[in-house]
């Protein structure tokens, strides 16, 4: 009796690891295997190139490591000398991130704007929430600087939300560049699936997110702790633009705030806007304001970028 006491225990000692293990299976796939829109998709989310003020774009592939990036180059007839690297956010593609192209055509600068690993027409990968983006992003520098002739220091990056904190991870990587624009990025991989997990699953989500962490690591082969804006933005060297809604509901802006904590104050502008905006999307509710911001930075920061708006 005893010993069929110790083999129940077992059995259902295994059962529960068996449970947890396949939960938190589950719930990293959310994370780094979810479904991302088509390139089709985002088309239809978009604005027409010219009503965005932006010609036909040449389709272009850049190589990085194992994965093939697609994107578009816009070549600028007026002579700027400049360009700016648009990053679009979590499951979209590049149209996601066209809405920040008239920022910086004005000024004659040439714009790449490319899907990240796993997204759109790039190579199917596994999201890593800036691991190995960053060091797509420092390919896609060596690229776009090789096409276009431009140094690194004539290139600004702006990304949005996933794309934001990519740029500031590469910011150690690629301290050469002129700026980094990053709207509503996420401090850390952690803090942004803690909050997630919680307002979309509950405690279920919290009894599972250790596990899950676990499991993202070995199926990314990355570094959970290593995914991290708030760190990285301490070892940056190039001015830095931080924007976020205080409306945002998707990527508290708090994170914005410890961001901006560990970052060097000289360089680095803040703006917590009021503008009732969701997630990423200040930029659309008052584009004139944003700009405005936009440009003073620049003027103040950047003042040989491009020619003048």
């Amino acid at each position: 009796m005893k010993r069929r006491g110790l083999w129940a225990i077992g059995i259902l000692v295994l059962v529960l690891l068996a449970a947890y293990a396949a939960g938190s299976w589950y719930f990293s796939s959310i994370a780094i295997a979810s479904p991302t829109q088509s390139l089709a998709d985002g088309r239809a989310r978009a604005d027409s190139f010219e009503e965005l003020g932006l010609p036909q774009p040449v389709d272009v592939s850049i190589p990085a490591g194992e994965v093939e990036l697609s994107g578009f180059l816009f070549e600028n007839e007026r002579e700027g000398d400049c360009g700016a690297i648009l990053l679009h956010g979590y499951t979209g593609t590049r149209y996601g991130a066209l809405q920040y192209a008239p920022l910086f055509w004005e000024r004659g600068c040439d714009l790449l704007a490319y899907d990240h690993r796993g997204h759109g027409a790039s190579t199917p990968a596994l999201h890593t929430f800036g691991y190995y983006e960053k060091q797509d992003l420092a390919a896609a520098v060596d690229w776009f600087t090789a096409q276009t002739g431009l140094d690194r220091s004539q290139v600004g990056l702006a990304g949005v939300s996933y794309g934001a904190s990519t740029a500031l991870q590469a910011a150690p990587l690629l301290p050469e560049v002129a700026f980094i624009l990053a709207d509503s990025s996420y401090q850390d991989l952690e803090s942004i699936l803690r909050y997630q997990g919680y307002e979309q699953f509950g405690n279920v989500a919290m009894f599972f997110l250790p596990g899950a962490l676990i499991a993202a690591e070995l199926r990314t082969g990355g570094d959970v702790q290593a995914i991290s804006a708030q760190d990285a933005i301490a070892a940056a060297e190039m001015p830095i633009l931080l924007v976020h809604s205080r409306q945002d509901e998707y990527t508290p802006p708090a994170h914005a705030e410890q961001i901006y904590a560990r970052s060097d104050k000289g360089r680095t502008v803040l703006h917590l806007y009021d503008w009732g905006s969701p997630h990423a999307r200040d930029i659309i509710t008052d584009f004139d304001a944003y700009k405005a911001d936009v440009d003073a930075f620049l003027a103040t920061y950047v003042p040989d970028f491009g020619a003048a708006p």
